[in-house]
């Protein structure tokens, strides 16, 4: 085991050596949940690919089961100038189905459109400033998106933060009962430059309703927990692993948040 740890420790640093005096055309997203200010130079063309599992609890013949749930998503992005960002989602998911022994076959979920747009040029504010806004037509939700993306340099950190909200509307989109919900999901952390390539941080986010009366799903769930990023350039990973600090005991079947949440993100240069 200890030789092949090393193995790959000595890999990474081999990749992670050439890639130094690479100019990073990329923007990667060195905390998952957290968008940067940096947007694309005009005329590129970037892929970003998102994983998300959380473990859940379904009840079957057999008792209850712990099973894990899964998203996944496919993000195009385009510059459009070197301050204006658009981007393409298409979204898949998988929920383990109590009906069928747990089993969670992925489905198509629907598409989402964004803008990114900053407002100056790095170290001209005291912070660096850019919005975002975004439209979701999901199966299950229709919702707009909007963000102010905050974000400083001191030395070797990077404190990144997104103000985060969402309107959205429910199934069934034709009815009467329809209710729109306003979600916030906040965001916050930092990284720390090791070298150019490795970036490890920690970060905290948040998603929920506000107010009384609401069931576990809607009420705010907190996350908080460490991350890592490697950046070759025009071809960077992270990774983040968050404890709910709702609650880190077995979740009750329906419920959508585990005890555990990770989000991986692969992302390249076209």
């Amino acid at each position: 085991m200890n030789v092949t740890f090393k193995f790959f420790a000595c890999l990474l640093v081999a990749v992670g050596s050439l890639s130094i005096g690479a100019t990073a055309r990329a923007t990667p997203v060195p905390l998952p949940f957290t968008y940067p200010y940096e947007t694309l130079q005009k005329g590129q063309l970037e892929d970003e690919l998102y994983g998300d599992m959380t473990p859940l609890r379904v009840q079957t013949t057999a008792g209850f089961r712990s099973e894990p749930s899964y998203a996944l998503q496919n993000e195009l992005e385009l510059g459009v100038t070197d301050r204006v960002e658009l981007a393409w989602y298409q979204v898949f998911e998988a929920t383990p189905n109590a009906t069928d022994g747990g089993s969670n076959t992925m489905t198509f979920d629907g598409f989402k459109w964004r803008a990114r747009v900053r407002l100056a040029e790095a170290g001209q504010w005291p912070l660096d400033v850019a919005l975002y806004f975004e439209l979701e037509t999901l199966h299950d939700e229709w919702s707009l998106e909007e963000k102010v993306i905050l974000a400083k340099r001191f030395d070797l950190f990077h404190w990144m933060a997104n103000l985060w909200v969402e309107q959205e509307l429910a199934r069934p989109f034709d009815s009467g009962q329809r209710q729109l919900h306003f979600v916030v999901n906040p965001t916050t952390g930092i990284t720390y430059e090791v070298a150019p390539w490795f970036q490890p941080g920690i970060e905290y986010w948040a998603r929920g309703e506000l107010g009384s009366g609401l069931d576990v799903n809607e009420r705010v769930h907190h996350f908080f927990g460490p991350t890592v990023h490697f950046d070759w350039g025009k071809l960077w990973w992270s990774l983040g692993v968050y404890a709910d600090l709702n609650n880190m005991g077995a979740p009750q079947p329906g419920e959508i948040y585990g005890p555990v949440w990770m989000r991986t993100l692969l992302g390249f240069t076209l």
